[in-house]
C-alpha cells in the first residue's frame, strides 16, 4: 500500500488547523447607507447561496473590528483553495460538487460542531489523507450523504440574520430547519415523506438523484420508528451499532471550497463497523462486497500506520457480546483475516 508523500501529508495537517468550525465566516465587506448611517454588511456562501448578514453600523470600532477580521478569513480562505488544489492534482480524493455544497452548508450552520457526525463513503474518502495512504479509487464514489445525529437535542448551532428592517436594524433570525438548510445547497431538495406522514422526513432527495439521510444510535431495544430531531425540523433512524462507531469522533476536513470541517468516526471503528454491516446485508449484495472492501483496505493501513488503534477498536467491539463476535469474525475471515477472541 502506498504511503501518500509527506509534502501532501503537511499541506493537509495546515489545512487542518487552519480550518476551525469556529473561525469566523470569509466573505466581502460592503457598505449601505441607510437614513443617512453608513452600514456593513457581509456576504458569505452557504453552498449554492450567498447570504448578506447585517454587521451594524459602520462607526462602531467593534463592527470595524469583525469586519476586517472576515476580509482577513476571506484571504486565508485563498490560500486555503490553493491548498486544496495542490492535494486534488497530487490525486487526493474529494466529493463531488453536490456532496461538497451539502456538507458546507450543514457545516456553517453549525451541524458538525455540535456533534453530528458524517458517515459513509463521504466520509471514507476522508481517510486517505487523515491516514497518510493511497487507499485507490474503488468504493469512494456515491450520491448519498449520511450523517448520525448522535443526540436527539440536535439543532442548528448559527443563524444568520437575514436583511435589515425598514429602521435599517436586523430582525429576529429565522428558524431554519433541515430542508430550509439544504436548499442552500440545492433549491430542489424536498423531503422524503415517512410511512406516518405526520412525522418529519429522515431523508431528503434533490432532483439530481443526491440523497441526505438521518440515522441515530438506537436508545431502546426493539426501537425502529424515526425518533424526532424537533430541532431540525427532521427525523432520524435508529440503527444498530451506530453509538459504537460514532463514539470519540474526529475532525476532519473535506476537500471542497476552502476546506468544510466535519466530524468523521474513527478509521479504525468505521473498519470494525463495516465488517459487522456486511454480514447484516443479503450475502451478494454490491454494498456488502463494498463495505468488505473498505474495511480491509483501511485495516491493511492501520497495521502500517497505527495497530494500537485498530487493536483496541477490535477489543472494543468483540467485548460488546456474542452478536458482536460472530459478526466481526465472519467478517474477518471474509477479508482474509484470523479470527479473534475477546479477552
Amino acid at each position: 500500500m502506498r504511503r501518500l508523500s509527506l509534502a501532501v501529508q503537511t499541506i493537509y495537517a495546515d489545512l487542518v488547523q487552519k480550518v476551525s468550525p469556529d473561525a469566523p465566516l470569509p466573505g466581502s465587506i460592503s457598505v449601505k447607507i441607510v437614513r443617512g448611517v453608513e452600514r456593513l454588511y457581509a456576504s458569505e456562501r452557504h453552498g449554492a447561496t450567498r447570504i448578506q448578514r447585517y454587521l451594524g453600523p459602520a462607526h462602531d470600532p467593534a463592527i470595524v473590528a469583525i469586519a476586517d477580521t472576515i476580509r482577513r478569513e476571506e484571504d486565508i480562505a485563498k490560500q486555503r483553495r490553493k491548498n486544496i488544489t495542490m492535494l486534488k492534482s497530487a490525486g487526493v480524493q474529494g466529493p463531488s460538487q453536490d456532496v461538497g455544497r451539502v456538507l458546507e452548508v450543514m457545516s456553517r450552520a453549525g451541524l458538525f460542531r455540535t456533534g453530528m457526525v458524517l458517515v459513509g463513503t463521504i466520509a471514507f474518502q476522508t481517510y486517505p489523507i487523515l491516514l497518510g495512504y493511497d487507499l485507490g479509487g474503488s468504493g469512494m464514489m456515491t450520491q448519498d450523504v449520511d450523517v448520525v445525529a448522535a443526540s436527539v437535542k440536535a439543532s442548528m448551532g448559527a443563524s444568520d440574520s437575514g436583511s435589515e428592517d425598514d429602521d435599517g436594524m436586523s430582525p429576529p433570525p429565522a428558524t431554519l430547519d433541515m430542508l430550509g438548510l439544504l436548499k442552500r445547497a440545492d433549491p430542489s431538495f424536498v423531503g422524503v415523506p415517512n410511512l406516518d406522514r405526520k412525522a418529519y422526513p429522515n431523508k431528503f432527495t434533490a432532483a439530481n438523484g443526491l440523497d441526505v439521510e438521518l440515522l441515530t444510535p438506537v436508545r431502546k431495544r426493539d426501537e425502529d420508528n424515526p425518533v424526532a430531531l424537533a430541532g431540525l425540523g427532521a427525523s432520524a433512524v435508529p440503527l444498530q451499532y451506530l453509538e459504537y462507531l460514532v463514539q470519540d469522533a474526529v475532525p476532519a476536513v473535506v476537500l471542497h471550497g476552502a476546506g468544510v470541517p466535519v466530524l468523521v468516526p474513527q478509521p479504525a471503528r468505521y473498519a470494525v463497523h463495516k465488517l459487522i454491516v456486511a454480514q447484516l446485508r443479503e450475502a451478494h449484495s454490491s454494498k456488502a462486497g463494498k463495505d468488505r472492501m473498505q474495511a480491509k483496505v483501511l485495516m491493511d493501513a492501520l497495521d502500517d500506520g497505527d495497530p494500537d488503534a485498530l487493536e483496541d477498536a477490535l477489543d472494543d467491539a468483540l467485548s460488546r457480546g456474542l452478536s458482536w463476535r460472530k459478526h466481526i469474525e465472519a467478517g474477518l475471515g471474509q477479508i482474509g483475516r484470523a479470527a479473534r477472541l475477546a479477552d
